[in-house]
């Protein structure tokens, strides 16, 4: 029993070291086809023909999209798949072995760059990212990315607006004619994507650039992958639209505080100082720019005129309440409406139509007293009516009462009008 065993365990042995790669395989196919090998030679045998290269970019986070100085901050990976013919070889000379991974400063890469990067330009991937080769000649080589791109704001609708933004992959000094660069997919990889709080990812296309250089007749190609970010607005909605929407409203109120209690125009200064607040707020996460004007600045400005001409208006209603009761307004008649100014010596009767001279008849003494006595008992009952009613009856202060209604209803209607009138603007 102990010899049949015994053969059975060799047996099993060498099954098992069947296709085993021994770690000699691995050292002399590197010694063997790295002899040689310059990194700044393309990998095709006829220096005529152009490299291939096939791109997949995978968007993995999103860190911030600064409006003010309309930059994304972001990571990802690159992955690049190119044939190279010098490196590939016959996987049953060592054992089997069908791929290795090298160090990329080991083998020529394409010097693919990005274009839009709002910092300084560096080669792709690190000394210690590692490539895979295929004993077909197939490299595999997918840095890791961590950049700031430039992305163009349109902040028309903001807070409720979508950025595209784009990112641009270029080669740095090889043309198409020794580069053809393609893309794997139709739009970026969204598979390892972690969630944005304040963003939503929309739609991504990928297209090709080409560029005209100076050095050669081609031109370089470049791959640009554009990706839409819609914004989340549930926060926006708390702090910034229902505060703006809501003081349209306040304004019109204070025509509804009475001119006694001395806050009348104090409210309508309050609603003119919340507004000025809040555009310097919007305004300072926003970028100075004079092609696209956010709607939201434009609908609190048109609210902040609306409130000043309030302010106005509570103005002229308090000096309107303000006036004497016997204040009378006194309108400059021109020549040719002046009264004629009839003579001493040639005045008429109003009544009979007879002309009266300077020396007609004396009115007689109990004429003059009776109209004397009726003038003065008139004078007396005014006096009375006035101080029982008191400013009651006052015409000046009735008609500031009605100012405020008129004005309470004018401004209410044309601040929700606004509201309106933008509200369809952002939908559009």
């Amino acid at each position: 029993m102990a010899p049949a065993t015994l053969t059975c365990m060799i047996l099993l042995m060498q099954l098992y070291n069947v296709g085993a790669v021994a770690p000699e395989d691995v050292k002399q196919l590197k010694e063997e086809i790295f002899n040689g090998y310059d990194v700044y030679i393309r990998p095709v045998h006829n220096q005529s023909e152009a490299v291939t290269v096939d791109m997949r970019f995978a968007l993995n986070t999103i860190a911030y999209l600064d409006l003010k100085i309309q930059k994304l901050k972001w990571s990802g990976m690159l992955s690049l798949r190119w044939y190279d013919r010098i490196l590939s070889w016959n996987a049953s000379e060592y054992g089997g072995l069908d791929f290795i991974t090298v160090p990329q400063t080991n083998i020529w890469l394409p010097d693919y760059v990005i274009v839009n990067t709002v910092s300084h330009t560096t080669n792709l991937g690190a000394q210690d990212t590692l490539v895979h080769i295929e004993s077909s000649g197939l490299v595999t080589w997918e840095p890791g990315i961590v950049s700031e791109t430039s992305c163009k704001i349109d902040t028309r609708k903001y807070p409720f607006d979508s950025q595209t933004c784009s990112f641009m992959f270029l080669p740095w000094m090889t043309t198409s004619r020794f580069l053809n660069s393609t893309s794997r997919l139709n739009g970026i990889d969204m598979s390892y994507f972690v969630p944005h709080g304040e963003f939503t990812i929309g739609e991504s296309t990928v297209h090709c650039e080409h560029i005209n250089v100076e050095f050669a007749e081609d031109a370089l190609v470049a791959i640009s992958y554009s990706l839409v970010l819609n914004r989340r607005p549930a926060f926006y909605w708390m702090v910034m639209v229902l505060p703006v929407t809501s003081f349209p409203l306040l304004g019109p109120v204070s025509f509804l505080v009475p001119v006694e209690s001395g806050e009348k125009i104090t409210l309508s200064i309050t609603v003119v100082l919340s507004y000025l607040v809040f555009i310097g707020s919007i305004s300072d996460a926003m970028p100075k720019l004079s092609d696209t004007v956010s709607l939201m600045v434009m609908y609190a400005s048109l609210q902040t005129i609306i409130s000043m001409l309030i302010v106005v208006a509570n103005g002229i209603i308090i000096c309107i309440h303000k006036l004497p009761p016997d204040f009378e307004i006194t309108v400059p008649m021109s020549k040719a409406s002046r009264p004629i100014n009839l003579s001493r010596e040639d005045t008429y009767d109003l009544q009979t139509g007879e002309s009266c001279k300077s020396h007609s008849p004396k009115l007689e003494l109990s004429s003059i007293t009776d109209k004397t006595r009726a003038l003065q008992l008139s004078s007396e009952n005014i006096k009375e009516h006035s101080e029982n009613n008191g400013l009651r009856n006052d015409k000046w202060i009735l008609l500031a009462r009605r100012l405020d209604k008129i004005c309470f209803v004018c401004f209410t209607f044309l601040a929700i009008s606004v509201s309106v009138l933008f509200g369809i603007l952002f939908t559009c």
